[in-house]
């Protein structure tokens, strides 16, 4: 077949794409956030009740605004989250011993028992990526993910 002119810059502007940084690590995300759910799914959870129950799971009785700025999801959201986890037995909701204009967030015995059913299936997830590369790689990718990680939240809420 002939090769027309015009098919030159889409094939640039795809090169260019698939090397974005920002294209590859939102990729590789969104690629490991779906294998989890697909292990998730069976137990009930969905992936954004995974983020919730990961922060309770270190430190319960966080508040709903709190939840929502560490999982980084809108406050409406949130709500709709945690409604589904009260609605599911995974957490409670109960007003600030000092402050009732706040709400804190409880993990139940149900919720609580989870870690030890969905942590494993996380780290096989993750693992089976990580498999792909040698111990240097794994070491490497790590550090300077953490060193660009660093950059950008240093510059968070800035600008």
């Amino acid at each position: 077949g002939e090769r027309r002119d015009d098919a030159a810059p889409s094939d640039a502007q795809a090169f260019a794409i698939e090397q974005s940084l920002g294209y590859l690590v939102n990729r590789l995300a969104r690629s490991m956030a779906h294998d989890l759910a697909e292990e998730l799914r069976p137990v009930g959870i969905g992936i954004g009740q995974w983020a919730v129950l990961l922060f309770l799971w270190a430190r319960d009785g966080l508040s709903q605004a709190e939840l929502s700025r560490v999982v980084a999801i809108e406050p409406p959201t949130m709500v709709r989250t945690i409604d589904r986890m009260v609605r599911d037995g995974l957490v409670t909701r109960a007003p600030d011993a000092v402050d009732g204009r706040i709400t804190r967030i409880h993990l139940t015995d149900h919720g609580r028992s989870l870690r030890h059913a969905l942590v494993p299936k996380a780290e096989a997830v993750n693992a089976s990526y990580l498999a792909r590369l040698t111990a240097t790689e794994r070491g490497t990718l790590r550090r300077l993910l953490a060193k660009l990680l660093d950059r950008a939240t240093s510059h968070e809420g800035t600008g």
